[in-house]
């Protein structure tokens, strides 16, 4: 008489491949639903109604003729005016902004020091990766853009045209 089929090698064997890809699927589920990607802007609608007010802003940026060089390194941020009338700016913000992870999100204001530069110290290096960055007065009066790669190998020219 044959043992039963619990105690047979055959059957489990057999089991095993699609008892694993099934574990395998609900583990890759879960993760797929735990880290999904961030909802940047939860109404495109009033996203889009700013558009034109954000473009203004760029506009105004490149009547001034406002361009610059951006460095960013491990401990500080620095941005020079290179060309344009930026004798009635007393500081600027600026705003880093990850293209996929929200966390990664920064902020800071840069004060002016005696050689005409803008700089801020940062507390911790910002993270690698891909950013946008965004350069407007402290009034908020005009914008400047540009898409960056930190860590940056040199000097990033920074100019009023919208990207």
């Amino acid at each position: 008489m044959s043992p039963p089929w619990y105690k047979q090698f055959w059957p489990w064997f057999l089991l095993f491949f699609p008892l694993v890809t099934i574990i395998a699927c609900i583990g890759l589920i879960t993760f797929a639903v735990g880290n999904g990607p961030d909802m940047v802007v939860d109404d495109y609608y009033k996203k889009g109604k700013a558009i034109n007010l954000e473009l203004s802003k760029f506009n105004k940026a490149k009547a001034l003729y406002l361009h610059g060089d951006l460095d960013i390194d491990q401990e500080r941020v620095v941005f020079r005016f290179t060309k344009g009338d930026a004798s009635k700016v007393a500081a600027l913000n600026i705003g880093l902004y990850h293209r996929t992870i929200e966390e990664k999100d920064i902020r800071f204001r840069l004060t002016q020091n005696a050689r005409g530069e803008f700089t801020a110290l940062l507390d911790s290096p910002i993270p690698q990766g891909a950013y946008t960055v965004f350069i407007t007065p402290f009034d908020d009066s005009w914008k400047l853009k540009e898409n960056i790669q930190l860590p940056l190998n040199g000097t990033v020219k920074v100019d009023p045209e919208y990207k």
